[in-house]
Formats: C-alpha cells, structure tokens, sequence
C-alpha cells in the first residue's frame, strides 16, 4: 500500500475513537501484514510523526474531566511530532517497551474541543 493511502487509513481509524501507536501498528499489520510490533512500528512510526507534522493529528490526553473529552498537548504540530518521533526511535533502539497509549493518544483535529488545538 502507498503512504498517502496508509495515512488515509490511520486518519480513517482515528474517526471513531482517539487512536495511540498500537493502533497504527494493528493497522499495518491488518493492511500489509508482517510479525512483531517494533518491526511493524518501523513502518507505522513515521506515518504517525508525518499525520501529527503535517496537523492531521493531534496528540494529547483523555481529560481528568470527562466531559472536556480529549486534552491536546500545548506543543504545536512540529515540536509535538518531535516528541512522537524520539519516544519512536527510542522503542525501536530497545530503549524503551510499545506500551498502550504512550507517548500520546491521538485524536482528529475537529475533535478536539474549543479552540486549543495548536494546529489549527
């Protein structure tokens, strides 16, 4: 499967609920098949750094308050895909396990409420 359609699909799985890199690497694996999270993750990671640069994502938080839904991390799209990109490479060096929901969950931007997202 190309990237951009890849991508598509990440954006696609993310309308339904806030997504985290498990979900990426379970969609890699479902689309183009392949064995073992950080081998999938090689492939999944970059895909999730490009989503949040380019704004398509956000990364953030469930809120304490379930009623504010999703808290968007105060860092803007570059800096935030930054911080997705080290906590990558640092799984894939061993340095670190792929556990549920770190570094982030990400959500679309259009369901982040109010106007904090800093990607808009």
């Amino acid at each position: 499967m190309r990237d951009d359609e890849l991508k598509s699909a990440l954006v696609d799985e993310a309308r339904d609920d806030w997504i985290d890199l498990l979900h990426a690497v379970a969609l890699v694996k479902i689309v183009e098949g392949g064995e073992g999270r950080v081998t999938l993750l090689r492939r999944a990671g970059p895909m999730m750094v490009d989503l949040v640069r380019e704004g398509r994502l956000v990364c953030g938080e469930p809120a304490i308050n379930p009623a504010r839904g999703f808290e968007p991390w105060t860092l803007g799209a570059a800096e935030a895909a930054t911080v997705v990109e080290q906590h990558v490479q640092r799984v894939l060096d061993g340095e670190e396990s792929l556990v549920p929901w770190e570094p982030c969950s990400f959500a679309l931007p259009e369901y982040v409420p109010g106007d904090s997202c800093p990607t808009r």
